[in-house]
């Protein structure tokens, strides 16, 4: 993905704005790092342990990602898995994106 980006950027962004471009990118980018550690935990914590920890030994959730410590995360990631799989689909039909990709 970070390829398609740079491919992009560096064709449609003039050279001497270039620096100023990846920098504002990158400070965007790697500013949601902690911020996403910190709600990853809170969500953990506050929401898909307690709904793991109400299932019945025989429910499908517990099937998938056991129980115990841990099993909320499991299903965290796999929330944020599909969560993505679905942000990917939908931009997939944006004319626009696919407009950029004609432009190289």
């Amino acid at each position: 993905m970070n390829t398609n980006l740079d491919a992009i950027m560096r064709l449609h962004v003039p050279e001497k704005m270039q620096g100023r471009v990846y920098s504002v990118r990158n400070s965007l980018q790697f500013f949601t790092i902690p911020l996403g550690y910190f709600l990853g935990g809170l969500l953990v914590d506050q929401v898909f342990e307690p709904i793991m920890a109400v299932q019945r030994e025989d429910s499908i959730l517990r099937l998938m990602f056991g129980s115990g410590k841990g099993s909320g995360a499991a299903f965290l990631f796999f929330v944020i898995a599909f969560a993505g799989i679905g942000v990917c689909l939908y931009f997939r039909r944006n004319k626009h994106i696919w407009e950029l990709e004609g432009q190289m």
